[in-house]
């Protein structure tokens, strides 16, 4: 048992009244037997990509280490000791609050326990005295934000997403690739005008989807996919790389650990021997997830290479046997067009302190300045200084110390995202 674990839970027993057992460590270490790793759908658990081991161990290692958080996982049974859920949380100090969140800090997409078989029928009057039992195991908070939650993982229900009614402020999106390839281009938005423009490519040179299979082709591809990103971060002029290393930092670990695996999609568009677009994704049973995607502007923006890249990405998963490729969350109008199916998601937020209280109007005050006119407008310009500002100090030599401080929580403002400020590829 975990140091945090003899301290915060009681492991031997079930909570007062509630039935559930509940244990908090923290490290992975103690569960390791228990919790999915990264490659595959688990037989016995049901989980989203972003909550297995290898996607916490780069988490951590990376936005983790930026944001200062501290890991609290959590591992909930019956009192016989069968495992009824996992969840990785952390703990976080913004201002005088400690905030209790999903491990998350932008990185991840659907945030949700791992759900293992049960008898119990979970429905809201089960799901409370569940929660109650956790935050009567978890260490001191202030405030509980439980944001992108799903309705379930699988075909499992998400007892989470049963304690909140408020409808999370933007969904995931997604394609249904358990049909016919006839019938999934029915629903392709614009293929008859994308078949044109692959013509197009074509006459410029031979035009195919590449997947990159050693070391080095993912090396090279992830450099381009890096550029690609960091080009349009800058025309939208939203905090990129440059403002969070933590964010390429990740990317490049979990290249490695997830193609250890064989959980890794990196994918281009390669025309001739030019890459006009990229694509950075996981894998998880049938399940395709699209974490990045980048493309070349210039003259290679009128052929739309991401569009393009996307529909042969489609078409590779399809023929491999995914069931799903998920565009993740944001409800970017590009999005919207190329889906088929849209995944409501729900928001659970609770007042544990009056340091919680207190941040959380601080917090909505905070919101609605940037919603406001003045700031909308005042915005580019507050990334452009900084910008200038950190290649000032890049050229006096100080990159490399720049690079090594990552503290903070990551910007929340609009395109913070890494598929980057809402354009169509």
């Amino acid at each position: 048992m975990s140091r945090l674990a003899s301290r915060h839970a009681r492991p031997d027993a079930p909570s007062p009244g509630s039935g559930f057992v509940v244990a908090v460590h923290d490290d992975l270490a103690p569960l390791a037997a228990l919790w999915p790793r990264g490659a595959g759908a688990d037989e016995a658990a049901a989980c989203h990509v972003f909550q297995t081991a290898d996607f916490i161990a780069c988490w951590r290692e990376t936005y983790g280490r930026a944001t200062k958080a501290r890991a609290v996982f959590v591992h909930v049974s019956e009192p016989d000791g069968t495992p009824l859920l996992l969840l990785p949380l952390t703990i976080v100090s913004q201002g005088a609050a400690r905030v209790l969140t999903f491990l998350d800090a932008t990185a991840c997409d659907y945030n949700a326990p791992v759900l293992f078989p049960t008898a119990r029928a979970w429905n809201p009057g089960m799901a409370a005295p569940l929660w109650e039992a956790v935050k009567a195991a978890l260490p001191p908070i202030d405030l509980v934000v439980l944001e992108k939650m799903p309705a379930a993982v699988g075909d499992r229900i998400n007892p989470l997403y049963l304690l909140s009614e408020t409808a999370n402020p933007e969904s995931c999106h997604l394609n249904d690739l358990a049909r016919p390839w006839a019938e999934i281009e029915q629903d392709i938005h614009g293929l008859r005008t994308l078949r044109k423009k692959v013509r197009a490519l074509e006459r410029i040179a031979p035009t195919r989807l590449v997947v990159a299979e050693t070391a080095e082709d993912r090396s090279a591809l992830l450099a381009v996919l890096l550029a690609q990103k960091q080009r349009r971060f800058e025309e939208t002029e939203v905090p990129g790389f440059d403002a969070h290393p933590e964010k390429r930092a990740f990317f490049e670990r979990a290249t490695e650990a997830f193609a250890a695996r064989g959980g890794l999609h990196l994918s281009a568009l390669q025309v001739g021997t030019e890459v006009v677009a990229c694509a950075w994704g996981l894998v998880h049973g049938r399940h395709y997830y699209g974490l990045m995607i980048g493309f070349e502007a210039g003259d290679w923006a009128r052929h739309s290479p991401g569009r393009i890249l996307y529909l042969e990405l489609m078409r590779a998963l399809h023929a491999q046997g995914c069931t799903v490729l998920d565009l993740g969350i944001g409800d970017e109008a590009w999005k919207l067009a190329q889906s088929d199916r849209t995944v409501p998601l729900r928001v659970h937020t609770e007042v544990v302190g009056w340091r919680g209280l207190a941040h959380l109007r601080l917090q909505g005050a905070v919101a609605r300045l940037r919603r406001s006119t003045p700031w909308q407008r005042l915005r580019p310009y507050k990334w452009r200084i900084l910008r200038s500002l950190r290649g000032a100090e890049e050229n006096r030599g100080g990159a490399s110390e720049t690079a090594g401080r990552a503290g903070g929580a990551p910007s929340r403002d609009a395109g913070d995202r890494t598929d980057g400020g809402g354009a169509a590829p």
